[in-house]
């Protein structure tokens, strides 16, 4: 089970939940560019994009550990990249990956993500219309199921935290592994291969690198359709070297 996780360069919150501006009755919180980019909090797919702001709505394929103690499966929505032609919907997206960037499309003042969470799965559009906001002169639209996002998420333990409003739980050194007594699924080792070939990644551990071994391992992670490319044998090397590459 993976720990959901804010993984930003620089914690700088410069609009608070229910915030004044534009997040009144808003659990979300906006992340000032100083956060450069923002990693996939979790491993997910991507259920909703829109247009108008770059919305991306981004689905736990399991369900994760909150930061407050809860399990259940999460639902993210960012908003205001400039540039999301990388994403689509359904796209899978592994946790640890820069998904997503600072800002200033749609309706905003500043260049800056604007994250929400909410419980559960994907719901309806992704969200409703909320209050209006006299000074964004905007009504807020707040995704189902709000949570507070800092009960929600852990923030990885190389964040420099600047302006962090809430208090935030770290993650930990072993970020991606919680103790789970119904979680019987098992990893590879975490590798310290420097190189950025699967293949060398497995032969460090000590496991069978051959194409055959490789489809097998690629299926238990989630990549059906395994041919050797670049992406996909990036993807299984970077959970190799996090730890969490499934056997």
């Amino acid at each position: 089970m993976e720990k959901a996780i804010l993984d930003i360069k620089e914690l700088d919150i410069i609009q608070k939940m229910n915030g004044s501006y534009s997040h009144n009755g808003d659990k979300a919180i906006d992340l000032g560019k100083a956060c450069s980019y923002l990693r996939a909090p979790f491993t997910g797919t991507i259920k909703r994009i829109y247009k108008n702001s770059n919305a991306v709505w981004l689905e736990s394929s399991e369900k994760v550990m909150y930061a407050d103690g809860t399990v259940d499966y999460m639902t993210v929505m960012t908003l205001h990249d400039n540039n999301i032609s990388n994403l689509k919907v359904g796209q899978k997206i592994y946790q640890g990956e820069t998904y997503y960037h600072p800002g200033v499309k749609g309706n905003v003042t500043g260049s800056h993500i604007h994250i929400a969470v909410g419980k559960g799965k994907f719901r309806g559009n992704g969200w409703y219309k909320g209050k209006y906001q006299p000074k964004a002169k905007s009504y807020a639209w707040l995704i189902y199921n709000q949570y507070d996002v800092n009960k929600a998420l852990f923030i990885a333990d190389k964040v420099k935290q600047t302006n962090t409003l809430y208090k935030w739980k770290l993650a930990g050194d072993d970020i991606n592994k919680v103790d789970n007594s119904t979680d019987k699924q098992s990893y590879y080792s975490k590798c310290l291969y420097k190189g950025s070939s699967i293949v060398g990644g497995l032969k460090s551990i000590k496991v069978d690198s051959s194409f055959i071994n490789r489809k097998k391992i690629a299926k238990k992670n989630n990549i059906d359709d395994y041919r050797g490319t670049a992406e996909q044998n990036t993807k299984l090397l970077n959970l190799l070297k996090k730890g969490k590459l499934k056997k």
